[in-house]
């Protein structure tokens, strides 16, 4: 038997596969499958050569066949690749840009411009698909946020008391 390649669940192309190793990466009748001398991606139990690998398997709904199949005598190009596409429950971070622009405002002007640059970074990110990278800016806007925030409300509290200490010495 020949050597086969194969479209995985993913729709990602594997091999070159001896025929008589198909199933053990996973390979069922409705794999996609394509050797040297196939005018196209065919399902694995459409190729006469593989029908007796797949006595008395059940048939799934067969994937997607790539868009353009391989010229003969020629090996398959790869799968283009896909966008990376969110995971259940993968949710845009919070960009913290509303609380940069207010502990800047009111807090502590130079950490709340960093965070503010951080947090104008998630959008365009997470749009972009650079999902890690806006999961580290917004973390960071939070981190220069917060620090903000503390920096300007001990600086009130410091202000108050030494106003309040002058105001009972009489300076």
């Amino acid at each position: 038997m020949a050597n086969y390649f194969y479209l995985n669940a993913r729709n990602e192309q594997q091999g070159p596969v001896a025929a008589e190793r198909l199933l053990e990466n996973g390979v069922t009748k409705n794999t996609l499958v394509w050797k040297e001398g196939m005018s196209q991606w065919e399902p694995a139990g459409n190729v006469a050569e593989l029908n007796s690998l797949f006595a008395g398997q059940q048939t799934p709904p067969p994937p997607v066949p790539p868009v353009n199949p391989p010229r003969p005598g020629a090996v398959p190009p790869p799968n283009p690749p896909r966008p990376s596409q969110p995971a259940a429950g993968d949710a845009k971070p919070d960009n913290w840009l509303v609380w940069s622009i207010l502990t800047t405002l009111l807090c502590c002007l130079p950490l709340g411009v960093v965070a503010i640059v951080y947090a104008a970074k998630v959008d365009n990110l997470w749009n972009s698909g650079q999902r890690e990278e806006a999961v580290k800016a917004a973390k960071n806007a939070k981190l220069f946020t917060l620090i903000s925030l503390g920096v300007g409300v001990l600086s009130y509290i410091l202000g108050f008391i030494f106003g309040l200490f002058s105001a009972l010495i009489g300076y």
